[in-house]
């Protein structure tokens, strides 16, 4: 029985066993299950490392000489090579952070053991045993939290890194991966922030400060808390002292050193501001945000910062001057007032030398986003079209009011000069170098708005709307485009008369490359022919009159110069585009939200000021750039012609002028009015040939010409309405001023608008073939006998008018609507042609002090 009890017992044991070894079994591989599972999970959450090249990198963006003017990025961080990082950097991180580096896989258990025991007996976190390897882990691919599960990710990437590369790769990685205190990632990052140099430069003591950061970078930063950034420094020089990487003199000598600190590394040192915005809105439009703020590029720019410092400080001196007034409003853009912009291209290239795009720190470029009203900046479009049509620069153009075609302006004549002063006849070249409003809008009538919006959008405008391309849409020769034009563009495109006719996509980057030193992009801009040489030399030529004798008189350089200004309704626009052959530089005045630049320092501000702020960097900027000519074409030839019908002249012709013309392009008829010439003195109050009873300040000696009895000026005869038009019109009142050897033309004493005969021609003025009766007395002279068919010839200038239909007229006028007369003219108007040039000078600044605020 006691046999049989055993017997059962010992099978029961053997049971139980059976049971307790098929439940640790059990056990063994739900914990395996449970640690591959989690191994596993731990190994699919963790990013790949094989192909790791490093965290993100900024992009550099370096001027046309190759110097670094900013850099952009998400993590401030520039990649250096091991070898470019002195090797007492290299020392003290290691000696600070991980003495055994050389010797571990990737985890340092001593470490973490030795880290685990002071931590206890501190009772707080005194030490950390991750490795360099760990903390290039974490920094590089793991977020920053604190969890058992961020820890053996690290650990597994840790191994991971340590079996793909080596340990130099490893601390290169590293000390490019760290984050250094404020916007520093990476030693060469922290070495420009902190000393303001390369990491190369380093010393041992500010090796040692900068490795001493890590374990509380913002608080470790000698910006914020020096003291303690020494105190921290010398633990690490203490360190490498202990580790043998120092001997004792070189560790006190460390020791000592003061800290000199960049005066300037906490900030952005940004050049050219609006240019660098510009350059990083077109980086990310070619390669997304992504890569251009991570991706390591290397941009090469068109700036040249020299140009661009004597930009700004051109504007700054016009600021200091008062030239600019500085007026504080509300906006939602930029509360100082007004603003300006000043971009200039290299015409051959279009590559941008200097840009300034507003006086502040905004977002919002107006060299290159605002587009505003040109004015009579626009002109030379017209003038241009014409001489590409076959006109010339001594074409006629008449000049004088004519019928508003529209009840939506203020005066029953439009446009309107400058001071209400026209000049009858004139040349294509005298009406663009005085900007002539009437000369403009009856050129664009004769050669059409459509072929000169389609010159302008070849000239690189790119803003026109659909109702700028209307046939009646004259307003457009004065700038009254609907949307307007940016100061980039306005300025390219006259680069081309700068360029021999050829434009050239005007552009920022000239290349970019990735990281590795491949080539992403290189520019390439467009370039197209506008005109052959010989016509963009005569436009051009037309343009340097504007300087030497016209509205930019302000611009002479004292070599060739070619430009033009532009003054807008109410002045809401001021602006000068002028150019050498090597440089075009625009220059913009205006408030942003367009309003009339009047103020109670300055006065009124127009294109004058624009010029002036020109004249200030040009000045600058052409002190390393010798005088050159533009170049003449061999088929241009100069010719006398006769300036009142751009013919040849008929013999000895005194009043025959010189002019240009393309050699396939010359006058081939003859003046018709250049018979002999006599004089006539006739009763001014009378407009009757002068008696001997005559008062004496009543006579006036007029010439004329003998076979037609047509006389010349000069001139100048009032005209004004004698009562009120009503309808919410103002008053005509002008002075037609016709200059020396032109023929007079008669016009209506009340609005200035010339006759004309039943074809349309102008009908001059005779001799009057009566005398004056008021006075009586003895007739002072007998005219030369003139055949009445003689008497009754019409200029042939009114012919190229035969076809203008005045019912088919019907202007947009939205640009001019309910303006002064002045708003429609230029603000430098030039006075009488035949003047010496320093008097017009002198009648263009007094002009414009009775333009001044205490006058409105």
């Amino acid at each position: 029985m006691s046999a049989k009890k055993n017997e059962q017992k010992s099978s029961k044991k053997k049971t139980n066993k059976k049971y307790i070894f098929a439940f640790i079994l059990i056990l063994f591989f739900f914990i395996t299950g449970l640690f591959l599972g989690g191994l596993t999970w731990i190994i699919q959450d963790t990013p790949d490392i094989s192909d790791y090249r490093g965290g993100s990198l900024s992009t550099m963006i370096y001027s046309n000489d190759g110097d670094l003017i900013n850099s952009l990025y998400q993590e401030n961080r520039v990649y250096v090579t091991l070898d470019e990082i002195p090797e007492n950097l290299q020392n003290a991180f290691i000696a600070i952070e991980d003495h055994n580096f050389y010797d571990h896989h990737g985890i340092d258990l001593v470490g973490i053991g030795r880290a685990l025991v002071t931590n206890i007996i501190e009772g707080r976190r005194a030490q950390g045993g991750s490795t360099i390897t760990q903390q290039l882990a974490r920094s590089a691919l793991l977020s920053q939290e604190k969890t058992y599960y961020r820890k053996l990710q690290e650990a597994y990437l840790a191994l991971q890194f340590e079996r793909l590369y080596t340990k130099d790769e490893i601390l290169e990685m590293y000390l490019n991966e760290i984050f250094l205190g404020h916007s520093a990632y990476g030693v060469e990052a922290a070495s420009q922030q902190y000393f303001g140099k390369s990491v190369s430069e380093l010393n041992l003591s500010e090796s040692a400060l900068v490795a001493g950061l890590t374990r509380a970078p913002n608080y470790y930063s000698p910006y914020n808390n020096m003291d303690e950034a020494v105190r921290r420094r010398g633990i690490v020089l203490n360190r490498m002292y202990q580790l043998d990487y120092l001997d004792e003199d070189q560790r006190n000598t460390a020791h000592q050193e003061e800290v000199e600190l960049s005066a300037d590394g906490r900030t952005i040192d940004e050049s050219a501001p609006y240019f660098v915005r510009y350059v990083r809105d077109q980086l990310i439009r070619m390669f997304g945000a992504q890569t251009v703020f991570g991706g390591g590029l290397e941009v090469y720019t068109t700036i040249d910062l020299d140009k661009q410092r004597k930009a700004e400080e051109s504007i700054q001196e016009a600021l200091d001057e008062g030239i600019i007034p500085s007026i504080d409003r509300e906006t939602e853009i930029a509360n100082i007032q007004p603003q300006f912009s000043s971009i200039s291209i290299e015409p051959e290239s279009g590559e941008i030398r200097a840009m300034i795009g507003g006086r502040g720190d905004d977002e919002f470029n107006r060299a290159t986003q605002a587009a505003r009203q040109p004015g009579s900046a626009f002109k030379p479009f017209v003038y241009a079209e014409a001489i590409r049509q076959g006109q010339f620069p001594a074409s006629l153009v008449e000049d004088i009011p004519r019928p508003s075609p529209s009840n939506d302006t203020n005066f029953e004549i439009w446009p309107v000069n400058f001071n209400h002063q026209y000049h009858g006849l004139v040349s294509l070249r005298q009406a663009l170098a005085s900007s002539l409003n009437v000369a403009a809008v009856n050129l664009i009538e004769d050669i059409g708005v459509e072929a000169t919006t389609d010159i302008a959008e070849e000239m690189g405008i790119s803003t026109f709307a659909p109702s700028d391309y209307y046939d009646d849409h004259l307003s457009l020769a004065l700038g009254g485009l609907t949307r307007g034009v940016t100061p980039l563009e306005l300025t390219s495109s006259y680069g081309v008369f700068a360029n021999n006719g050829v434009w050239v996509q005007p552009h920022a980057i000239k290349e970019v490359r990735d990281r590795d030193g491949n080539v992403l992009y290189k520019a390439n801009p467009d370039k197209r022919v506008v005109f052959d040489e010989e016509d963009n030399y005569l436009i051009q030529s037309m343009l340097q009159s504007v300087v030497q004798d016209g509205t930019g008189w302000r611009a002479d350089l004292g070599r060739e110069v070619g430009g033009k200004t532009g003054t807008t309704n109410r002045y809401t626009d001021a602006w000068f585009i002028g150019f050498i052959p090597e440089l075009v530089t625009g220059v913009w005045i205006g408030e942003d939200s367009p309003r009339q630049m009047n103020y109670s320092d300055t006065g009124r501000i127009g294109s004058g000021q624009a010029v002036q702020i020109w004249r200030k960097f040009m000045d600058k900027a052409i002190e390393d750039i010798p005088a050159t000519a533009f170049d003449r074409p061999e088929n241009i030839v100069s010719l006398e012609i006769d300036p009142i019908t751009a013919k040849l002249p008929d013999g000895n012709n005194p009043r025959a002028i010189n002019e240009i013309f393309r050699e396939d392009n010359t006058p081939s008829d003859t003046s018709d009015f250049s018979g002999e010439i006599s004089t006539v003195r006739i009763d001014r109050e009378t407009g009757k040939l002068a008696t001997d009873n005559c008062p004496e300040d009543n006579i006036v000696s007029r010439e004329y010409l003998v076979d037609s009895g047509i006389m010349l000026g000069p001139d100048d005869i009032g005209f004004q309405q004698s009562s009120s038009p009503g309808g919410g019109r103002s008053s005509i009142s002008g002075r037609y001023q016709a200059r020396e050897g032109m023929p007079l033309i008669e016009i209506d004493s009340e609005t200035g608008i010339p006759n004309r005969d039943d074809d349309g021609n102008l009908v001059f003025k005779t001799v009057p073939d009566e005398y004056c009766g008021e006075h009586g007395g003895t007739p002072l002279d007998q005219p030369d006998e003139t055949p009445d068919e003689d008497r009754d010839q019409l200029f042939p200038i009114g012919e190229q008018d035969d076809e203008t239909d005045d019912d088919d007229i019907d202007l947009d006028l939205d640009e001019i609507e309910d303006e002064e007369p002045e708003d429609d003219v230029e603000e430098d108007e030039e006075p009488e042609e035949d003047s010496s040039r320093e008097d017009r000078r002198s009648t263009i600044d007094s002009l414009l002090d009775r333009l001044s605020p205490s006058d409105d």
